[in-house]
């Protein structure tokens, strides 16, 4: 190969190469962690955490209810037991009841609707635990077939590496300088000439700089800088 098809052949190598680490970086980092089981764990704890916080509620208001019950009731023999003859007297303590009863229905109501939240939540993490193991077993199955596909990834890069730098060596200083001048500016510094135009920016070719492409000379694109070979 002649200085130009070195310089591009480097830099497709040097394409394919950074092509596969991002593969291999994909890859190891399905292998590190699983986003879907991740966020369904988290779900799931979240529902568990609720579901604590839910139980305490509910113990609250039933220990409350059981205490306004007893008061009910207490409040009720009074009144029943004859022993309260004033009207005044008799009228405050009906009134008292009918207190502590709307405090009564206020907890057994509150109660109630824990106890459908906690059915909702019971179901909710139901789900969550069979979606989870579902996506685990998802992953278990994949692993091995992500671990070969690993592997032959890496097995893959170190050999276009290996190619890529051998390539280098061959590259003449010169083509070397301005190759590195032009990297230091575009990710990918050579650009193929068709049809008589760079094929990265669409600017036409001078007919002199067609010229020396024809005689594999060193010329860049006027307009976007790269370095250009016949395609």
């Amino acid at each position: 190969m002649n200085a130009p098809e070195l310089a591009l052949h480097h830099q497709r190598l040097d394409q394919r190469a950074g092509h596969a680490r991002s593969q291999i970086a994909r890859i190891e980092t399905a292998l590190a962690s699983d986003p879907e089981a991740d966020r369904l764990q988290s779900a799931a704890d979240a529902v568990q955490d609720e579901r604590r916080d839910v139980d305490r509620r509910l113990r609250e208001h039933e220990r409350e209810a059981d205490a306004q019950r007893a008061r009910v009731r207490g409040r009720e023999r009074e009144l029943m037991s004859g022993r309260i003859r004033n009207p005044t007297e008799l009228m405050k303590l009906e009134q008292e009841v009918q207190h502590l009863k709307a405090g009564l229905s206020r907890e057994e109501d509150a109660a109630l609707e824990l106890m459908e939240r906690q059915e909702t939540l019971e179901s909710d993490h139901a789900r969550l635990t069979a979606d989870l193991a579902a996506a685990r077993e998802r992953t278990a199955t994949a692993t091995p077939e992500l671990r070969a596909r690993l592997e032959r990834l890496q097995g893959e890069l170190t050999e276009v590496e290996a190619e890529r730098d051998a390539t280098w060596k061959q590259v003449p200083p010169e083509w070397q300088e301005a190759y590195r001048r032009v990297r230091s500016r575009q990710p990918d510094p050579v650009a193929e000439v068709m049809h008589g135009q760079c094929q990265a920016c669409r600017v036409t070719v001078t007919s002199s700089g067609m010229q020396t492409l024809r005689r594999a000379g060193l010329i860049q694109c006027d307009n976007c800088g790269r370095i250009l070979v016949v395609a």
